[in-house]
């Protein structure tokens, strides 16, 4: 009997072994793409060949079952004051990671990363954030990272800082002082996305077009195509303030992309 007890044990072990990756690959197949599986949390809000705009909610200790996250870097920028968000990983060795509280206004650089993981919101409040992916080349990618907060500025005068900027991306925070202009012209190879911190109401003037209203809520976005040259004068009664998002690579091919889906990236 001693010589089989050790050839059972190591039998046992490999379907134990087997039937562990078994049901990680059965997780992995149920969780889905969070925009088809969790509609309540993941909205599509804009996208094209250059990014990806998703407004993500979650409520007050609301717990989210497994899915993906995002594989391509990424821009959260948080819509209000919330608490902290527990990310549980499944099947990877650094497990549970807690993000803490945020601030309204600020954006945080993130690299893609392929995992799937469940969402505990912590908090008595909902988490309301955008996440804009990057759908370009990637170039000096370990340089996305950093957390950016909102400005003091001038009362009644514009502002404008580039916060961050590498080979790929370049993040600036506008304020448009009521009754003020500001340009917003994009070069021949750099569309741009600008996202309203705040209800904002502008007229948009440019040398190929008629006037016209735009109107952006807190968390709306809107594309300004390549060699754009535009006027935009703040119609409201109130400071608008904006992130803009200019893309200095191209789009990533289909073949990239899908490179760029297999591709393990290291931990948070």
């Amino acid at each position: 009997m001693t010589s089989i007890e050790p050839v059972k044990k190591r039998i046992l072990l490999r379907h134990l072994s087997a039937l562990a990756s078994i049901c990680l690959l059965v997780t992995q197949a149920l969780a889905q793409d969070p925009l088809k599986a969790l509609p309540q949390a993941y909205k599509l809000q804009f996208e094209n060949d250059w990014v990806k705009v998703t407004r993500v909610h979650y409520a007050p200790h609301e717990k989210l079952p497994p899915h993906q996250h995002t594989q391509s870097a990424s821009a959260y920028v948080y819509l209000n004051d919330s608490g902290p968000v527990v990310f549980k990983h499944i099947g990877l060795s650094y497990g549970a990671v807690t993000r803490p509280a945020t601030k309204e206004g600020t954006v945080r650089l993130y690299q893609g990363l392929k995992e799937i993981h469940e969402v505990e919101s912590l908090s008595d409040v909902p988490s309301d954030f955008l996440r804009v992916e990057f759908k370009t080349e990637p170039i000096n990618e370990k340089s996305l990272r950093g957390r950016f907060h909102r400005e003091a500025y001038a009362t009644g005068e514009n502002f404008q800082k580039v916060q961050f900027e590498n080979e790929q991306i370049r993040i600036t925070r506008l304020v448009c002082a009521a009754g003020k202009s500001l340009d917003v012209t994009t070069g021949p190879n750099e569309p741009a996305l600008l996202v309203a911190l705040s209800p904002s109401s502008f007229k948009v003037d440019g040398p190929r077009r008629k006037s016209a209203a735009l109107r952006l809520q807190m968390g709306q976005s809107s594309w300004v195509a390549v060699s754009q040259q535009q006027k935009i004068e703040n119609s409201g009664s109130a400071p608008a303030e904006l992130l803009r998002f200019d893309f200095k690579t191209k789009p990533l091919s289909k073949e990239m992309l899908e490179k760029n889906e297999k591709h393990e990236h290291p931990k948070k």
